[in-house]
């Protein structure tokens, strides 16, 4: 499942008998507050098997109702997790977390009000996420051991691995096979300069594809924290990265209409999007902010590649006008995410 349009921290949520036996889900604070607004009345909570179940949503208390059937099919028990992913549309994408910390084996199964067929979960196509509580004894972990059942789920892990953040900074961490632990998570906290995770409750890691996992890092409230900067940018302790590649665009008049079917990339960065799968995701980040896009390949004669879901969310937030060109670089390696630069038509950078 994948996301478009603004970057908005996820959240989770542990359940207890008093949930289970409910029919309300209580937002966060801080997720109501930044982004309460942007939440349709209905939304539509959306889970891996292909199983979604609506939902009405109260802006004024923060409430989530008809939550109940969902708890009643998935026959959840106590002590498990919900992540909250909002899609940047209509709803939720939502993983479930066992008791194990591993994310469980999703039933076949859709809701009720559903006339399709469920989708068949597996790790291959979608990954696997599992979560890790910090301990207070733990203050800075470099090195850490993964549950059992998730080293089950895969034949082999490969020996090097890129665990990504939530800036879109990356660092290269190790696998070692003989005691089932990964090694190397203080390059990143020395880059930012971060010497204390006392603040932090849990990790979550979602093992996206071979080699690849996205690390993210969440509160004492369950809402995740978004580290500042963009994966080009320096650190405390670090220089900012060489840009290896860019992208232009020069917001043409079409790209500004109601609704847009697409929006060019030229061939002549073809050495970055040659990376992106058919169908695909890139994330642009700037300051706080951060956007996921959807891109696509035309293939044929042109193997032209577009960008589809998200631009209308993006292009909005930046104020974009005719003429202004926006600039995505990368680093290295890192061709599914940029750090971006607005350059106006009237000569003022962003």
């Amino acid at each position: 499942m994948e996301t478009s349009g603004i970057i908005v921290e996820k959240f989770i949520k542990f359940l207890t008998n008093a949930d289970l036996m409910s029919d309300e889900l209580l937002l966060p604070e801080k997720i109501l507050s930044q982004y309460g607004n942007k939440l349709p009345k209905n939304l539509l909570l959306k889970f891996r098997n292909g199983y979604e179940i609506p939902v009405s949503n109260f802006e004024e208390g923060g409430l989530i109702y008809g939550i109940s059937s969902l708890y009643e099919d998935f026959e959840m028990e106590p002590g498990q997790l919900l992540v909250f992913e909002y899609d940047g549309q209509s709803g939720f994408n939502v993983y479930v977390i066992g008791k194990n910390l591993v994310e469980i084996d999703y039933p076949l199964l859709v809701h009720e009000t559903q006339k399709t067929r469920p989708r068949n979960v597996n790790v291959k196509s979608g990954g696997l996420k599992f979560i890790k509580f910090l301990k207070e004894e733990e203050a800075m972990f470099d090195d850490f051991e993964h549950p059992r059942s998730f080293k089950k789920a895969f034949h082999l892990l490969p020996g090097y691995q890129n665990f990504i953040f939530s800036n879109g900074k990356q660092t290269e961490v190790v696998y070692k096979h003989d005691v089932g632990r990964f090694c190397g998570l203080n390059k990143f906290w020395s880059m930012e300069g971060i010497e204390d995770l006392s603040s932090f409750n849990l990790a979550l890691f979602s093992y996206e594809e071979p080699g690849v996992t996205t690390v993210s890092f969440f509160d004492y409230d369950f809402v995740e924290y978004m580290f500042p900067g963009t994966p080009l940018s320096s650190g405390l302790n670090s220089h900012a990265l060489p840009v290896f590649g860019r992208i232009e665009i020069t917001v043409q008049a079409h790209h500004l209409y109601k609704y847009v079917y697409g929006v060019d990339i030229s061939t002549d960065y073809i050495a970055i999007t040659v990376c992106w799968r058919k169908k695909d995701y890139i994330s642009i980040y700037s300051g706080e902010k951060g956007w996921k896009l959807q891109v696509r390949n035309r293939g044929g004669k042109s193997n032209r590649t577009t960008i589809h879901e998200g631009w209308i969310q993006f292009r909005d937030d930046l104020g974009l006008h005719l003429g202004d060109v926006v600039v995505l670089e990368c680093a290295r390696n890192s061709r599914h995410h940029f750090s971006l630069q607005v350059v106006r038509n009237h000569g003022a950078l962003d």
